[in-house]
């Protein structure tokens, strides 16, 4: 097998992996690295202004693209300034890969120059981090970071490497490599059939669309499910766009800030609520008592965990989205017809259309919903909108129509001040 530099191997794992555009800064602990990037063909890489601009940027890219994103930094602070970002992807379910540089190993333990134990310091808000001590692991390391940053639920993952060991050799040749499998559960078609029983059963039925449906582009069949069960669709914040505004079944949002009217009083009349890849977040739920109130829950996501993270639902259903959503639209094609509108159903148009809020307002200074009347009315569908935090997004998610998916992003969990310009110049780039 033919010898090469082992960041020259790195860098075609990185092409191989589907990565386009890198962000980062560069610095002396990662040069070797660099060097090798800068033969890329295929790559182009952004110099950015600040780390965790770069985990952002790669953050947006990712979002857009679908892809794994990545960002590049040197040692020491260049790592810790990326944390923000790392906890950002990780709350909202977001793969990148970041590769920061190290300090020579002898040095590791002596306190050396911007020597910091990077990996250990971002575990808790990674999937996975690496301090690569050996070049013969480095093409294992960056297929394993990309496999995990893909597979479950996505996230970041960290690769930090000893300036020594990126100089290193490594027997590789790519023309025998590929991307590992990424495992993608099913559902287990006897909870599918429950599920669709509990929706055909119910009076008041809500399909409720996270964000983890439109990670994996689910959006067109969960609409598809809704329509033929004729259930209204309420939507979680991370899943802006995911059924368009204008639709009959879209039944608002949900949530003590970026909610509608309609939507809160639409699901507190529900009485059987389907969501899949959604977190039941505090600012969704709010008052969990009031919440759960007397309704009944069937939760899906593809990670066990999240599964009674917050409150036990009655039926939970191990799978990614994707296939759950085409399970449960064949089998609801096998138990029923499609249905007609009905009471229940034509509530959400109704409820959208009575309980919106006003929004033209004429004095001066201008009020924020005066703001988005226009903003709803000037911009076309295909519009790209990426919200920023504090009352931008909470306004924002109470004012805005957004029409199509992929079309609308946020930042959820972590919500970084200063996220919005930085993810803005990596979709830009992904979505030109």
């Amino acid at each position: 097998m033919p010898k090469m530099p082992v960041m020259e191997a790195a860098v075609q794992i990185l092409e191989s992996e589907g990565v386009e555009v890198c962000f980062g800064i560069p610095g002396a602990a990662i040069l070797p690295f660099y060097k090798a990037l800068s033969r890329s063909k295929k790559i182009r890489h952004l110099t950015m202004r600040h780390e965790e601009g770069a985990t952002h940027a790669a953050d947006g890219w990712a979002r857009i693209t679908g892809k794994v994103g990545v960002a590049i930094g040197t040692s020491g602070p260049a790592g810790t300034n990326m944390v923000t970002g790392l906890y950002t992807c990780m709350g909202d379910s977001i793969p990148i890969v970041c590769i920061t540089g190290q300090a020579v190993r002898p040095l590791l333990h002596k306190e050396a120059f911007q020597a910091v134990n990077i990996s250990e310091i971002v575990k808790p808000v990674t999937k996975k981090s690496y301090c690569v001590l050996e070049a013969a692991l480095i093409p294992q390391v960056f297929r394993e970071a990309f496999r995990i940053a893909r597979e479950g639920r996505p996230g970041p993952v960290l690769i930090d490497l000893p300036l020594d060991v990126q100089r290193g050799e490594v027997e590789y040749d790519p023309d025998i490599d590929a991307p590992l499998e990424v495992f993608k559960p099913s559902p287990d078609v006897r909870k599918i059939r429950r599920a669709i029983e509990m929706l055909l059963g119910a009076e008041r039925p809500i399909l409720m669309m996270g964000g983890g449906v439109m990670r994996a582009r689910a959006c067109q069949e969960f609409v598809e499910l809704a329509e033929h069960l004729q259930i209204p669709v309420i939507p979680t914040y991370m899943a802006e766009g995911g059924i368009a505004h204008n639709h009959p079944l879209f039944g608002g949002r949900v949530g003590c800030q970026v909610n509608t009217r309609g939507g809160n009083k639409l699901f507190l009349e529900s009485d059987v609520v389907l969501g899949i890849g959604n977190r039941f977040a505090d600012r969704h739920t709010g008052d969990i008592t009031v919440y759960r109130g007397e309704r009944k829950f069937i939760h899906i996501d593809i990670e066990p965990t999240q599964l009674g993270r917050v409150f036990p639902p009655d039926l939970a259903i191990v799978s990614d989205a994707r296939l759950a959503v085409h399970a449960l639209l064949r089998v609801a094609k096998e138990m029923t017809p499609p249905r007609s509108p009905n009471e229940w159903s034509r509530k959400a148009a109704e409820y959208k259309r009575r309980f919106q809020r006003k929004s033209d307002f004429e004095q001066m200074p201008i009020k924020p919903m005066r703001v988005f009347k226009e903003v709803n009315e000037f911009f076309d569908p295909d519009t790209v909108f990426v919200t920023a935090i504090s009352l931008t997004q909470i306004w924002s998610g109470q004012f805005q129509e957004i029409q199509k998916p992929h079309t609308y992003f946020c930042c959820g969990q972590a919500g970084p001040l200063g996220w919005e310009v930085p993810a803005c110049i990596g979709m830009k780039l992904g979505r030109p």
